[in-house]
């Protein structure tokens, strides 16, 4: 995450898809939002960011479009959103042009 507002997550896609590495994360960020009382403002960010991607992206498109976002890849992957909420992943910093929507 960012610390000036705008989420920004790094995505570890060595043992998983971009898809499930997304709904990981975003499960392991429900349980920490009702376990702590620190930490909720960041964790709701990361929370809308891991649910928008979940829901609007077209997982499949960019699987096949996109190889290490497939798994097994080493390749840096992060996922953000700007302050309009326009969803960006960069793959090795460099940000994919237009993601495919479901």
């Amino acid at each position: 995450m960012t610390g000036e507002g705008n989420p920004a997550l790094q995505l570890d896609l060595r043992r998983h898809c971009i898809e499930t590495a997304i709904r990981k994360r975003y499960e392991k960020a429900l349980k920490a939002y009702f376990k702590t009382d620190t930490r909720r403002d960041q964790l709701e960010k990361e929370i809308q960011l891991l649910l928008q991607a979940l829901e609007t992206l077209d997982f499949p498109a960019l699987r096949s479009t996109y190889r290490p976002l497939s798994g097994a890849s080493t390749s840096q992957i992060r996922l953000s959103m700007d302050s309009t909420g326009r969803l960006t992943i960069y793959l090795d910093d460099q940000p994919l042009p237009d993601l495919p929507q479901k």
